[in-house]
């Protein structure tokens, strides 16, 4: 009889419905508590400084993570990494955060 081999891109996905993300979650929007690009208290997310995807062992750290706006983060990913699936670091997010800044006053 033959067993059907479990999906390992599955598994990857599902560490986002887990308790201990939603712990980090709830942890990383209480400390910043708004958007820390516009300062924002609509529509939170957690956004990873590093990639969860590629830096397992910082997934759940809470000073991985920073509060972002749904706008705020959807640009980060869309319009500075041009995609959720690009590896990030702190390095990037800290030009990201330079960049809105930048615009936020010329506008």
């Amino acid at each position: 009889m033959l067993t059907k081999k479990k999906n390992p891109v599955k598994k990857i996905r599902n560490w986002r419905k887990t308790k201990e993300y939603r712990t980090w979650r709830f942890a990383v929007i209480k400390r910043d508590k708004r958007c820390v690009i516009c300062h924002a208290l609509k529509a939170r997310h957690a956004h990873h400084l590093e990639s969860a995807f590629y830096n397992v062992g910082k997934r759940f750290t809470v000073s991985n993570g920073i509060t972002l706006c749904r706008e705020c983060h959807t640009n980060f990913h869309t319009n500075f990494k041009r995609s959720y699936r690009i590896k990030t670091t702190a390095y990037d997010f800290e030009n990201f955060k330079t960049l809105a800044n930048y615009f936020k006053h010329k506008l």
